[in-house]
């Protein structure tokens, strides 16, 4: 039989407005009161009604996290940060699929406000007006993950990806790949393209080189994408020595296709990738990439958020998280 916060007051000897303050840690019942409420819970295995708490306190303990694709490593490595400072501070997580859909995302958004979600994560590759407006009016707290709020208002988490390319185009100039092809993914206005974009361009001009506009290729961000793109440029007489991709997954696709066509990475063609996916090592050969961590990147959001819900956090503010450069032997001559 389901035990009531009747059976605890009588238990303790209490009423039951004092066992529910107990429960909804409301700090007028004395010590000796509260310990005695705390013993007959857990003596008669009472669980509180969280809807009812949640209304009382007006507070759900709850997080929801938008994220692109569920599918893809590179986010559920961020959820998992999530999660692990979540089970610290005893929050609970609503996660939300939204495909890089504006209307999925505006759904998933309004479904995680109406499920009373004290803090909601939005992630994703570049913040439109109208979702930033969506989110400033959400009566939930938010963090970005990944992406900033270039107008200041949202606090956010992410690395710096114009700095992350920049040193990364350096290293491979310096090894002497003058002819850099550069896969992008195919929302071309997108924040992560753009930045990444900027920070190749900042390396060719510090060295004094010309970039060429038309070594730029914009695809479907997978491995599959990688492919196409690889076969596309190979097919079109482009001379480069090395492609940037976008991610992991499309330096995978681009491997695979230089392979079919009968040449050799890196000693024909070099590839580099981004966000350190775990395959990247364990390919032949290893793919020189940017770690991106993004279990941090969802442990220091979460953190952030959680001291927002808690009234402990007001300033705005976009934090940087360090990145990694892992090089390994995609790329012929980089040391």
């Amino acid at each position: 039989m389901k035990v009531k916060i009747v059976d605890v007051a009588r238990e303790a000897n209490v009423s039951v407005a004092t066992v529910s303050r107990v429960v909804n840690n409301i700090p007028l019942v004395n010590e000796e009161t509260r310990e005695r409420v705390l013993e007959a819970i857990k003596k008669t295995g009472y669980k509180p009604n969280a809807i009812a708490r949640s209304l009382k306190i007006q507070k759900t303990n709850t997080l929801g996290i938008m994220i692109p694709d569920i599918t893809n490593p590179f986010y559920t490595e961020m959820v998992r940060g999530a999660e692990d400072v979540c089970g610290i501070y005893k929050y609970n997580i609503i996660l939300s699929n939204t495909d890089f859909d504006p209307e999925k995302e505006k759904n998933s958004l309004d479904v995680l406000v109406e499920k009373q979600c004290d803090g909601i994560i939005y992630v994703g590759k570049h913040l439109t007006n109208d979702m930033r407006c969506e989110l400033i009016d959400a009566s939930s707290e938010i963090v970005l993950g990944c992406v900033p709020d270039e107008t200041g208002k949202l606090s956010g988490v992410l690395i710096d990806n114009e700095l992350a390319s920049y040193d990364l185009t350096i290293k491979t100039i310096e090894a002497g790949h003058i002819h850099n092809a550069v896969f992008c993914d195919d929302y071309k206005d997108g924040y992560i393209n753009i930045k990444r974009l900027e920070g190749i361009k900042r390396a060719y001009q510090e060295k004094g080189i010309s970039f060429d506009e038309n070594l730029v290729f914009y695809g479907n961000s997978s491995v599959l994408g990688g492919f196409h793109l690889m076969q596309d440029a190979l097919q079109n007489g482009s001379t480069f020595t090395n492609v940037f991709c976008y991610n992991d997954q499309m330096a995978l696709g681009a491997i695979r296709a230089v392979e079919d066509a009968g040449k050799k990475v890196p000693e024909d063609i070099s590839v580099c990738g981004f966000n350190n996916y775990w395959v990247a090592e364990w390919t032949k050969p290893e793919i020189t990439t940017i770690s991106q961590p993004m279990y941090d990147i969802g442990a220091v959001a979460t953190r952030m958020l959680i001291k927002m819900c808690e009234k402990e956090e007001s300033e705005t503010k976009t934090l940087y998280v360090p990145y990694d450069l892992k090089i390994r032997n995609s790329v012929k001559g980089m040391q």
